[in-house]
């Protein structure tokens, strides 16, 4: 979905212009403009999924101070929030001041705290944010899947392109490139090393159907360390955000050349989830300043009493996998740049 989130925020700056007027007159419009300005701002260097426990954004007027109890960071520019946060937890304040000075908190600073005239800006997650004065609060208004008015979704976006690729292009091996990961029509066996036609076939789904938000670049096997490069690295040159996929097959796959198989259960996606970890911790720290997040997509080729020798199988084998979830360490889930991992349970032609 393509939506202008610049003219968006005019629009909502529009919105409580009046209302904000009325109760602080041309300071609070000035001081309405500015902030809205610096919400667009935080948003572009921080994803809505990592500001999961809330934001809170302040800008005072002129006789305005926030007194918070303990000592802020203290920065000069937004971006440099990124880096910062990743290193804290909880919800996060902020003070644009006007001598260009930010000063932030890892903390839920309320009203209480600001002295004298202010307006602020309140997310407190998705679809959930305010506009207050000292006079009262304001609702924003939401924009049909976008988790807040001010942030363009791209991390939402890709997500639902991958869903979209499994049940399109994966599920009934729709997509010409998937399709001869397949040994057979029946879809039972994977070929030889299936995983670069896999790479493949997502990275062309993936660079006609991500074309909203700015110029994307989607690259296959990218290094992000000194080890072994990501399946697929996504960036939205526009703006800071990177995602990182990594990409797992479960099933059996035969080399017909050499007579040998290649089997991988569910440990294989648990391995494939730690190893997607590992990147995107030497990510942050080659690159701190950038918004990385780690997709694990695992095509699932899983049926039951399949052997190198099968020409059919059954319903019930054929589809004894399909509902059959995959758990991951629960630390792996909690992190916040750490997306549900995506399965594609490929479906097999069954007597």
């Amino acid at each position: 979905m393509l939506v202008d989130v610049k003219a968006m925020a005019d629009i909502a700056r529009e919105l409580y212009a009046a209302k904000v007027y009325r109760e602080l007159g041309s300071p609070g419009a000035q001081a309405l403009k500015e902030l809205i300005t610096r919400v667009r701002e935080t948003h572009d260097a921080l994803t809505t999924e990592r500001l999961s426990k809330g934001l809170t954004v302040i800008r005072t007027l002129d006789t305005g101070s926030v007194e918070a109890g303990v000592a802020p960071a203290v920065f000069t520019h937004t971006r440099e929030l990124t880096a910062w946060y990743r290193q804290e937890a909880g919800p996060l304040s902020i003070h644009f001041e006007h001598n260009g000075t930010i000063r932030a908190w890892c903390a839920e600073i309320e009203t209480s705290a600001i002295s004298g005239q202010f307006v602020s800006y309140r997310y407190a997650g998705h679809q959930k944010e305010q506009i207050l004065t000292p006079g009262g609060a304001h609702n924003v208004p939401t924009i049909a899947n976008f988790p807040s008015y001010f942030a363009v979704p791209y991390f939402l976006d890709l997500r639902e392109s991958l869903v979209r690729y499994g049940t399109i292009s994966v599920r009934h091996a729709q997509c010409d490139i998937f399709r001869t990961t397949w040994r057979e029509p029946a879809r039972l066996v994977f070929v030889n090393k299936p995983e670069a036609t896999m790479r493949r076939s997502l990275q062309q789904y993936l660079r006609a159907s991500l074309r909203a938000h700015g110029p994307i670049q989607v690259m296959p096997e990218q290094n992000v360390n000194e080890t072994k490069p990501v399946d697929i690295k996504v960036t939205w040159t526009a703006s800071n955000r990177v995602a990182l996929i990594e990409i797992k097959w479960l099933g059996l796959s035969h080399d017909a050349t050499k007579q040998t198989t290649t089997p991988y259960a569910a440990g294989r996606a648990r391995s494939g989830a730690k190893q997607l970890a590992a990147y995107l911790d030497s990510y942050h720290t080659h690159d701190p300043d950038t918004e990385a997040r780690g997709y694990l997509v695992v095509f699932d080729g899983r049926r039951k009493g399949v052997t190198p020798g099968s020409t059919s199988v059954s319903y019930a084998d054929g589809f004894h996998y399909a509902n059959e979830e995959i758990d991951y360490p629960a630390a792996l889930l909690a992190r916040a740049d750490f997306d549900t991992p995506v399965r594609f349970f490929c479906e097999p032609v069954c007597e």
